[in-house]
């Protein structure tokens, strides 16, 4: 398995190796590519990467614009001083966001899901299928890294209440009231949670399924979902997605 490190700290691209090599002896390690500029040309050059572990920002500037060269189908697992740039990096075939300095614990997990798309790859379609069923929990999004006054904030899915668009921004709104700005559509948040676990009701609305306590049919033929919070807003499901809605909460 081809690993292509972007680091420009010697000594970090050093421990993520050492540690690389800890975990399997078939893992081919390339790198460090330190600068934005080398990373486009090595992957212009280069199309057998199987897994990229890209620090955010080189020497030059953010590994984004090299990112962009690499293959669609290759895995990234970011690491970052800070969370400044996770929604960016959830554009990309982002794995894991790791903060450094990178705990070999949270390197294993990242891998381990790698390695399962890069055999899934190899399967036959069924088979590929099935195996990509098998992991869709340990692909989706597992948190939030948002700004707060002094720094940033992990947000866990668990304390969510609801997520809402409005005035063209998005906003998770927490059990205990509060809000949080998220610099990213409530489409392509969609795609990034579990619809076993959140579903799109509208389009302000996404929620999760534990805390729905049901569905209310109105005297004007519309249905109002409810929540367990006394705090949630009037969500009326929209009529396109009744069924699904209905499949959804049944499963």
């Amino acid at each position: 398995m081809k690993i292509v490190i972007f680091e420009d700290e010697i000594y970090t691209f050093h421990q993520l190796r050492h540690m690389l090599e800890d975990m399997s002896p078939e893992y081919d390690v390339i790198g460090p590519i330190p600068s934005v500029e080398q990373g486009r040309e090595y992957l212009s050059l280069h199309h057998d990467t199987d897994i990229i572990i890209a620090d955010v920002e080189l020497n030059d500037g953010l590994v984004f614009d090299a990112l962009t060269y690499a293959p669609a189908d290759v895995p990234v697992i970011f690491t970052a001083a800070t969370g400044d740039n996770a929604l960016r990096a959830f554009g990309f075939y982002s794995l894991s966001y790791l903060l450094k300095p990178v705990s070999d614990g949270y390197l294993a997990d990242a891998m381990r899901k790698a390695a399962i798309l890069i055999a899934a790859r190899k399967q036959p379609a069924a088979e590929k299928t099935r195996m990509l069923r098998r992991t869709r929990q340990n692909l989706y999004r597992e948190r939030f890294v948002v700004k707060s006054f002094n720094g940033e904030r992990m947000i866990s899915l668990s304390t969510i209440q609801y997520i809402v668009s409005e005035h063209k921004s998005t906003y998770l709104v927490l059990l205990d009231g509060t809000s949080c700005p998220v610099d990213m559509p409530l489409s392509t948040l969609e795609e990034q949670l579990d619809p076993e676990k959140f579903m799109r009701v509208n389009r302000k609305y996404i929620v999760p399924v534990e805390l729905v306590s049901g569905m209310e049919r109105l005297v004007n033929g519309k249905e109002l979902l409810k929540l367990k919070s006394d705090r949630s807003p009037e969500i009326i499901i929209s009529r396109t997605r009744k069924a699904q809605v209905r499949k959804w909460l049944d499963r």
